[in-house]
């Protein structure tokens, strides 16, 4: 692992550590969610299933025989050594599957981030440690409205973590994530600017033009700025003009500010449609346990569904499918019309209530609805992936 700056990035629950891996990933480093990895791991047919419900029981099961987090978290949460013996067998898989991915990286910068980075020894491999950190109310505020859970939930989750000041202490920098998310950005962009590369950085690609939202209202796309469509990944300088794309394409009932573009950003990978200096389309893409999920799909026009929606559509199940994602849920605003109901269904997706899907499938569904929106399934693999890795 000598080739890699190795990144520890740590911290309690709700301090906001998946935020700054994003922010990581954004400025290049390859990153890897070590939280994730155990979901996946943990998946039937995986090499974790056997030996937790054989240490568990087949309680924390759920009706489709996978894992139930929800029990499994009941049990453990409220009994330090079931924990610990948790830790136990999940710790060393991980770690070896992070190891691995390492080695196959091609960043000369690998950011991981594990809850359990400091007490599982994976800092001990770190270049530096980085811990994420906020103040009790922030957390509890965070895990009652973004992962719904009550107050006692929420305090038996936080509770259960060794106090912040034991990860503060092993820390070689320290992210204050308890107010504006751009602050945050600045203060990961400055500490990132200091690390000394392992390896010469690449040339700095050439910068894609500068994108516009807004063009006059009613006026087609001529033909020959379609031709030279491309699809690609949003970044930072991308973020006026998709909040101006969206607020277009949805004649103003959506126009998020600077700071939820860039919460939203930092939250999810996006998709960008741009054809010469015009932004025509993006969407936004969270891939977590196998699920795909959609949302802020939108197009700068009706007439552009079936030439700027296919290409974002593309590119985004591309994505998906590389990541073995077996479905996707397709979270459709209305703002947008009709006809992007009409697009996606012809593209393969079907209107369905999230109470009617499998267990996986409904949180997911359930923890990335946004209110008003449309969910919409399609099943990308005809068989669920039962060894994922």
């Amino acid at each position: 692992m000598d080739q890699h700056y190795i990144i520890g990035l740590t911290g309690n629950i709700a301090t906001g550590k998946s935020l700054v891996l994003r922010m990581l990933k954004e400025l290049g480093a390859d990153t890897i969610d070590a939280d994730d990895l155990v979901h996946v791991l943990m998946r039937r047919g995986g090499p974790l299933y056997d030996r937790i419900v054989a240490e568990f029981g087949r309680y924390v099961l759920d009706e489709d025989f996978e894992i139930d987090r929800g029990k499994l978290g009941n049990i453990v949460f409220c009994d330090p050594q079931a924990l610990a013996h948790l830790e136990g067998i999940t710790h060393p898989t991980v770690r070896r599957e992070t190891e691995r991915r390492i080695a196959n990286s091609k960043a000369d910068v690998v950011a991981i981030e594990a809850i359990k980075l400091i007490e599982s020894g994976m800092a001990d491999d770190c270049d530096a440690v980085w811990v994420v950190t906020a103040p009790e109310d922030v957390q509890l505020k965070r895990l009652m409205t973004k992962r719904k859970m009550t107050g006692p939930q929420a305090m038996l989750r936080i509770e259960a973590q060794p106090p912040q000041e034991e990860k503060i202490a092993r820390a070689d920098v320290v992210i204050d994530n308890s107010g504006d998310v751009v602050v945050t950005w600045k203060t990961v962009q400055r500490h990132f600017a200091a690390i000394p590369r392992v390896t010469a950085p690449p040339p700095a690609p050439k910068p894609a033009a500068p994108v516009r939202a807004r063009v006059p209202p009613g006026e087609p796309v001529p033909l020959e700025v379609l031709q030279r469509l491309q699809v690609r990944r949003a970044k930072r300088d991308d973020l006026p003009a998709m909040s101006a794309l969206m607020a277009q394409a949805t004649n103003g009932k959506i126009a998020p500010g600077e700071t939820e573009m860039m919460e939203n950003l930092f939250s999810k990978g996006y998709f960008v449609a741009q054809a010469g200096e015009q932004l025509l389309g993006m969407a936004g893409l969270r891939t977590e346990n196998l699920i795909a999920s959609i949302d802020d799909f939108l197009v700068r026009s009706s007439e552009l569904w079936p030439t700027v929606g296919k290409a974002l559509l593309e590119a985004v199940e591309k994505e998906a499918g590389q990541l073995s994602c077996e479905v996707a849920l397709l979270f459709a605003r209305p703002e947008a019309g009709p006809v992007s109901i009409a697009f996606f269904e012809k593209n393969g997706y079907q209107k369905k209530a999230a109470k009617d899907l499998i267990k996986m499938w409904r949180e997911a569904a359930e923890d990335h609805h946004s209110e008003g929106s449309v969910l919409m399934v399609k099943q990308l693999l005809e068989r669920r992936i039962m060894a994922p890795l």
